[in-house]
């Protein structure tokens, strides 16, 4: 018992059907590609094939994978890690786990190929059975999904963007069959999810992982910047080991370098590990009770203590196909609608790295698969149903400006109410995660709100954010100033302010030059000033880095906005001078020094010399300024020595000079202080431009965009246009002939349906049948004829069922004759349609044949009555007919006469050479012979003598031959 039950375990693995058609094979071989050997999983092929052609379907896949592939026959026993492919011209089915062959029948319409598949492979594997609908034209493949659902399985649609032909996935879609949309390169990823198939690693990629070194991913990591632009030098080491082993696996290579070649050979590559990088798993309203925390707890209290004047400002970085963005403003909206405020502007920035993804998102079209998420009511009110699948509705979309960014390199958006960045800092290293929350806080406004994901959170010392759901990774910022921007290992946006503002010519960075070794050289300069205390500033006179007691110099300034502008920072006695050396250092850019500074350091006062250098780094150019603050031995109250150590009227002058150089102090400081403030105004609107730009150009880009893809819509609409007018053009002037034809036959014609209603007639017919304009759709039967023709329905009835042509000739009212002709209606296809009856007028050939007939029958009363014997012969001289005077006097029958050679009559006593003579001879030269005379014996009437007469008609080919005996008439 137990054996058995072990068997039927072991036979419940899942078998995967993968359906396809037009445009497949690239699919099933990025699936194949994609899918490690030892699953447990069957996998069978069905594609719509040519029945008159070969498959190698077999073999093109078996150059993709590592699986066993091969061709399906007749009671094939299914297995594990094996692929069956359909052989052409057949269909099939699987019972009790074995594979059966059907030839395949001609049939009209798509093929059902797939479904019927499906549908077998529903009944006999229920939930361990899965169906991957393809590339393909048509529907096929809909109803067998149907049928894996019912059963308890899993059902998988190709994404329609990488789907050649998009009919079959999109009707698997639209029927809201699909569990999951894919392209087929994550197909296999889901399946084995699914099915809760643990694949060991050495299994998956050989170990693969466990052989990468920290060199090798450098090495990686560079080729990845020189092929695509995209730096992952801090994302997470070990998905970077474990993305970089599942692509050498799938390629079969177990070397790095190998693997390095191949980039360098297949361009398409490298994309395909950042694609792999690029995790983007995301869905409407993920983690429901996040959304609903967020919405309660931080959107309603925010928004109730701003105006309804101001702009609401979001951004969602890593926004990927845009399901989060979307949730986002659906749940503003909700906010606005509940407090009233539905006039406020809101904009929300939605960002992510990958272009693709971002046009897609663009569009606001998502599948029928979102039902699963969103409730129906949001369905209703965001939502509207298309073709392929729902489409955003305006006043959501009309919220979110979509633009390519790469958060970790590109500078953020500004003065932002709200950051929703879920599940993305996940990935990257602690010291990229620090750089990223840093740009955080410098892009939210004060009471900004950031929401996290669940696994990622903000740590609890940092002190510029507060706690607002620490289960649903939700905070707020603080109002107070924060250092925390300043104790960067690098600044801020170094690399993408260096390429904004360097100009064209400015020197690139040498190859082998890293942070590390601009790091070295910043060290080196600080060694030169042994125990200095010094501060590195940019041309906006912004720290970026402090070393040393910088606090006995600078200052910090309570309330409102860190401000890193140093000569807001400096202490009192060194503003003037170091204004003036900043402004020589950067306007020369060599070395100002400043001795003999007096500086008031909190209840002392010392003399310094302030020494402003340049940073010599071909990267930075002279961006940047090291300032020093170099303390002078013994400087302290220096001002009260001089002083004290004077006397009499030098000490006077001394006294007068020091209160005119302390006015003229505090004239500079006071004018300094007005150009500080202009500066910093200036600065501060610079800044406010800046953002400005940076959002223009983000709607730019986005108007841009839209407009080449109106312009690629309008060409292919112009396309379109074109031909469907030439199109048009041909259908009139068709239509013109057929109508022309029609109106001009002389032959009546009645069009049917299958139904024998009136579907289109000729003008002449009317004088058959009583038709109006009005008949049109009227059954045949319905309208009265002239014809006397009772059995015209039941031979048209008979004509539909054995598509049998019936002619008849009819006779009507009046005395006109008409021929019938009843045939099948077939359209280009060749399928029956209906009935064609033509009626054509015969009544003139009917009155010819009748007077014929007339003439023929007086004829032969004439023939008959002539007393002479007279024969009719064909051109091979044989009896057409004898009249009763030739029986009477040759003693011959009909039946011995009519039909035989003239010279076997009697037998043979016609074979007379005179008469061959004028038969053969004489008659063919002369056409007519008159009184020609013989004598012969012929036997039993004896010797006689025979005058002939012969005509010859050419228009029958006859021979009138008529015979007269002398002697019997001599006799009379």
């Amino acid at each position: 018992m137990e054996d058995n039950k072990q068997s039927d375990v072991q036979a419940k693995f899942p078998v995967v059907g993968l359906g396809a058609s037009a445009g497949g094979l690239e699919a099933l071989t990025a699936f194949f590609k994609s899918m490690p050997s030892g699953s447990g999983m069957a996998f069978v092929v069905i594609q719509h094939l040519s029945p008159h052609q070969e498959s190698i379907l077999h073999e093109l896949i078996q150059r993709h994978t590592a699986i066993s592939v091969q061709r399906i026959t007749n009671d094939t026993m299914v297995e594990p890690n094996q692929v069956y492919v359909l052989p052409a011209g057949y269909q099939a089915s699987i019972q009790e786990s074995r594979l059966r062959l059907i030839p395949k029948t001609e049939s009209h319409g798509w093929p059902e190929t797939i479904n019927h598949f499906l549908q077998s492979l529903a009944l006999d594997r229920g939930a361990y059975a899965a169906a991957l609908i393809l590339s393909g034209a048509g529907h096929d493949g809909t109803e067998g999904a149907r049928a894996i659902r019912n059963n308890g399985g899993l059902v998988i649609a190709q994404d329609l963007e990488t789907a050649s032909q998009s009919s079959m996935p999109f009707n698997v879609i639209d029927a809201a069959l699909a569990t999951v949309v894919l392209s087929p390169d994550l197909m296999p990823g889901y399946l084995l999810s699914h099915f809760d198939i643990d694949i060991p690693e050495t299994s998956l990629f050989e170990d693969l992982t466990e052989t990468i070194t920290d060199d090798d991913l450098k090495r990686v990591i560079k080729q990845l910047r020189r092929q695509t632009s995209y730096d992952f030098a801090d994302y997470k080491v070990s998905t970077l080991r474990r993305q970089i082993a599942r692509r050498m696996g799938t390629h079969q290579l177990n070397k790095v370098n190998a693997y390095l070649t191949l980039m360098e050979q297949q361009a398409d590559e490298a994309y395909q590990l950042v694609k792999g990088l690029l995790i983007h798993v995301t869905s409407f309203f993920r983690d429901r009770e996040a959304f609903d925390s967020l919405k309660s707890n931080a959107l309603l209290p925010l928004l109730k203590t701003l105006s309804i004047d101001d702009v609401f400002r979001v951004w969602v970085p890593g926004c990927a196909s845009g399901e989060e963005a979307v949730s986002i403003a659906i749940l503003i909206y909700e906010c606005l609608r509940e407090l009233n405020m539905l006039e406020m502007d809101v904009r929300i920035f939605a960002t992510d790295m990958n272009r693709h993804l971002v046009q897609r998102a663009r569009t606001g079209v998502y599948s029928a698969t979102i039902t699963e998420h969103i409730t129906e009511s949001r369905l209703k009110d965001y939502f509207m149903k298309t073709e392929e699948g729902y489409q955003v509705r305006t006043h959501i979309t009309r919220m979110i400006v979509w633009a390519e960014h790469n958060l970790t390199e590109h500078p953020p958006f500004s003065s932002l109410h709200l950051i929703s960045c879920r599940n993305v800092l996940i990935y990257f290293q602690p010291a990229l995660q620090e750089r990223i929350r840093a740009l955080f806080q410098f892009a939210l406004r004060p009471e900004g709100i950031l929401f996290l994901g669940s696994s990622e959170a903000i740590p609890e010392v940092l002190e510029s954010f507060t706690v607002i759901d620490s289960k649903q990774k939700i905070y707020r910022r603080t109002s107070e100033t924060s250092h925390q921007w300043m104790r960067l290992d690098q600044p801020l946006f170094a690399k993408v302010l260096a390429r904004m503002e360097e100009p064209m010519t400015t020197p690139r960075p040498s190859p082998g030059q890293t942070d590390d070794q601009r790091l070295r050289l910043i060290k080196d300069m600080l060694l030169e000033h042994y125990n200095s205390t010094c501060t590195i500033v940019d041309h906006h006179y912004h720290i970026r880095y402090a070393y040393g007691e910088i606090d006995r110099y600078l200052r910090l300034i309570p309330g409102g906005e860190m401000q890193p502008n140093i000569l807001r920072m400096v202490r009192e006695g060194l503003n003037a001078e170091l204004t003036i050396a900043l402004y020589e250092a950067f306007e020369r850019n060599e070395t100002v020094i400043r001795q003999g500074v007096w500086v008031k350091t909190g209840s002392d006062e010392e003399l310094i010399n302030l020494i402003v250098k340049p940073i010599n780094d071909s990267s930075i150019d002279n961006r940047h300024k090291l300032v020093i603050f170099e303390r002078i031995p013994d400087g302290k109250s220096s001002r009260d020595t001089i002083t004290l150590s004077s006397g009499g009227d030098e000490g006077v002058t001394i006294t007068r000079l020091r209160d005119e150089l302390e006015e003229t102090r505090q004239a500079l400081q006071s004018a300094t202080q007005a150009l500080q403030a202009k500066s910093e105004e200036l600065i501060s609107s610079m800044e406010e431009i800046s953002s400005a730009n940076e959002e223009i150009q983000t709607t730019n880009e986005e108007l841009r965009t839209s407009k080449e893809e109106l312009e690629s819509l309008n060409e292919e609409l112009n396309t379109l246009n074109t031909q469907l007018t030439n199109q048009n053009h041909e259908l009139t002037h068709a239509n013109n002939t057929l109508y022309n034809f029609l109106q001009s036959t002389a032959i009546g014609v009645i069009f049917l349906d299958q139904s024998l209603a009136i579907r289109e007639y000729t003008q002449v017919v009317t004088e058959i049948f009583s038709l109006r304009k009005s008949d049109m759709g009227r059954p045949l039967a319905e309208i009265t004829s002239q014809l006397n023709y009772e059995n015209l329905i039941a031979d048209a009835t008979r004509v539909l069922d054995t598509l049998i042509n019936i002619e008849q000739e009819v006779g009507a009212l009046g005395g006109r004759w008409y021929k019938v002709e009843i045939r099948p209606y077939r359209t280009m296809n060749n399928i029956i349609d209906g009935l064609v009856l033509t009626f054509s007028d015969i009544t003139l050939q009917k009155q010819a044949q009748y007077d014929a007939e007339k003439t023929s029958l007086y004829l032969r009363k004439v023939i008959d009555t002539v007393e002479n014997s007279l024969l009719e012969l064909d051109n091979e001289l044989r009896v057409v007919a004898a009249n009763p005077a030739f029986y009477r006097q040759f003693q011959s029958i009909p039946e011995t006469t009519i039909g035989h050679l003239l010279y076997d009559l009697g037998n043979g006593q016609w074979d007379i050479p005179d008469l061959r003579r004028l038969l053969n001879e004489i008659i063919p030269r002369q056409t007519f012979v008159r009184d020609y005379t013989m004598t012969y014996e012929l036997p039993e009437i004896g010797k006689r003598t025979l005058r002939l007469n012969a005509n010859q008609i050419r228009e029958v080919d006859r021979i009138l031959l008529v015979i007269t005996d002398l002697a019997e008439q001599a006799a009379e």
